[in-house]
């Protein structure tokens, strides 16, 4: 069975995942969150795409594969 990845990160995901403390992941969503606002995305405070996340920190350029 395939696993299920959340659409939204908090905090607390985005610092394990980056091996980074929590107050640091605050200020990486924030960041995150205004560079979906500019592409004229919806946005939630404190939660993040995790699409646009695995965009930013785990794809090389050039990759635009999405089934990852």
């Amino acid at each position: 069975m395939k696993e299920v990845k959340p659409r939204l990160l908090g905090a607390t995901e985005v610092a394990e995942r980056l091996g980074i403390c929590r107050t640091k992941s605050y200020g990486i969503i924030r960041d995150l969150n205004r560079e979906m606002q500019s592409r004229g995305c919806k946005v939630i405070a404190r939660r993040v795409s995790n699409e646009i996340f695995e965009e930013t920190y785990f794809r090389s350029k050039g990759d635009d594969r999405h089934d990852r």
